[in-house]
C-alpha cells in the first residue's frame, strides 16, 4: 500500500489541482524570431546541402508545446542560387530543454544509417535528422510528407495501412541500435507524471488496484525472466506515422528506448481498442496489425502485450490528474479499473481485495 509513504501532515500540504508549468525552453524565445532564425537556417543550408539555398523569408509555427519541449515548423522561402529559382523548404525544429535533445538526435543520426533512410527499399523510413544546435537546444529535421494515419482511419479505415504499420514497428524492433540501459517495469513506471504514489493519494478508494497492477507487474517481469530487448519507440500510436501511397514514416522519438517490444504494442492496442466502441471496424485494423507483426517477430512477445497496456492505462490515469478536467475522477477511476482487467490476462494468480477482506468475503474488484 501507498498511504504510509506520505504522512497526513504532507498530505494536507498536497495541491491536487493542475500543475504550473515551468517553461524549462530557455532558447524557444530565439527560435521563434525571424530576424534570429533566418542566418542559422542559412548556415544550416550551407552545412548540409550542396546548392547555394539563401532563406529569405520564414512562416513560423508552434506545432506542440510542452515545458520540456516545443515542436515548431518553419515555413521558408529560399532561393536556390544554382538553378536560379524561387523555392519553399519545410524544416520541423524541436526546441528541448538543457542537456535533452543531443541524444534524441544521436538516436535518430544512427536510425537514419541503419535502413531507415529516405530512399528505403522498403519504403520504411524516418525524417532525416539534419543538424542538432547546442546553442539553440534545438534539433532540425526534415517535415515528412503524407498524411498522419490517425486520420486516414477516421476517413477509410484499410487493413493495408495497418500492416505497413506493423512492418515499420518491427523493423524498429530488429534494428541493431542500442539506444540505453534495458528498462524494467519500474522505469517504465517512471513515465508516469504525476507518480502513482500521488494517484493513489488522490483516490485512495483505488489505492488497492493500483498496488495490485503495480505488484502484478512485477511478478510478471519476474515471472517471464530475461526478454530479448529491443529499440522501443516508447511512445508508439496511430498519430505517430505518416503514409504517403506505399511509404511510411515513424516519426518522434523523443521516447526511444531499450526495452521489451511489447511495451510499444501495449501501447498502441489501447488507443486502438478504445476506437472500437465508436467504430466496430477498428478491430478489423487490430486483426491485421497484429497478424502482420507477428508474421515478422517472435509470437511469445504478445504474452507480454497485456502487462504494458495495463502500465499505459494507469499512465494516463496519471495524465488525468496532472490535467484535473472535468470528471477526471471518474476517467481516472474506469482507467484503473480497465488496468487491472489487462493485468489480469496476464494469467497470475490475484490476492483477494483488502476491501472484501474487511467485509468479511473475498471476490474480485
Amino acid at each position: 500500500m501507498f498511504s504510509h509513504i506520505y504522512t497526513q501532515k504532507r498530505m494536507n500540504r498536497m495541491a491536487l489541482s493542475a500543475p504550473v508549468i515551468s517553461d524549462k525552453l530557455f532558447t524557444l524565445k530565439l527560435a521563434i524570431d525571424e530576424s534570429e532564425m533566418l542566418p542559422i537556417l542559412n548556415s544550416l543550408f550551407t552545412k548540409r546541402l550542396d546548392t547555394d539555398i539563401e532563406a529569405r523569408k520564414i512562416d513560423i509555427e508552434i506545432m506542440r508545446r510542452r515545458n520540456k519541449r516545443c515542436v515548431i515548423r518553419y515555413r521558408v522561402e529560399a532561393f536556390d542560387g544554382q538553378n536560379q529559382a524561387p523555392i519553399d523548404l519545410r524544416i520541423i525544429g524541436k526546441v528541448f530543454k538543457q542537456n535533452r535533445g543531443e541524444r534524441v538526435f544521436e538516436m535518430m543520426r544512427q536510425l537514419w544509417e541503419s535502413g531507415f533512410s529516405r530512399d528505403a527499399g522498403d519504403g520504411l523510413s524516418i525524417p532525416e535528422p539534419l543538424d542538432f544546435s547546442t546553442p539553440l537546444c534545438m534539433l532540425f529535421q526534415e517535415e515528412v510528407p503524407g498524411r498522419p494515419l490517425k486520420n486516414l482511419i477516421k476517413e477509410s479505415p484499410d487493413p493495408e495501412h495497418l500492416k505497413l504499420l506493423a512492418r515499420v514497428i518491427a523493423k524498429l524492433h530488429q534494428c541493431p541500435i542500442i539506444p540505453n540501459t534495458p528498462m524494467t517495469i519500474q522505469d517504465h513506471l517512471l513515465r508516469c507524471h504525476p507518480r502513482y504514489p500521488t494517484l493513489a493519494l488522490a483516490l485512495p478508494e483505488s489505492e488497492t488496484r493500483i498496488d495490485y497492477v503495480i505488484r502484478k507487474a512485477e511478478q510478471a517481469e519476474t515471472l517471464f525472466g530475461a526478454v530479448q530487448h529491443t529499440p522501443i519507440h516508447g511512445d508508439f500510436h496511430l498519430g505517430q506515422v505518416h503514409l504517403e501511397d506505399d511509404r511510411i514514416w515513424l516519426i518522434d522519438f523523443d521516447a526511444i528506448s531499450y526495452a521489451d517490444p511489447a511495451a510499444d504494442l501495449g501501447n498502441l492496442l489501447v488507443f486502438m481498442k478504445a476506437k472500437t466502441k465508436k467504430n466496430p471496424q477498428v478491430q478489423n485494423l487490430i486483426e491485421a496489425f497484429l497478424g502482420e507483426y507477428f508474421s515478422i517477430m517472435d509470437r511469445s512477445i504478445a504474452d507480454r502485450i497485456p502487462i504494458y497496456e495495463g502500465l499505459t492505462h494507469l499512465r494516463r490515469a496519471c495524465k488525468c490528474l496532472r490535467l484535473q478536467e472535468e470528471g477526471w475522477q471518474r476517467k481516472a477511476t474506469r482507467m484503473i479499473e480497465k488496468s487491472v482487467a489487462c493485468i489480469d490476462a496476464v494469467g497470475i494468480r490475484r490476492p483477494p481485495d483488502s476491501n472484501h477482506e474487511m467485509n468479511g468475503r473475498n471476490g474480485s474488484l
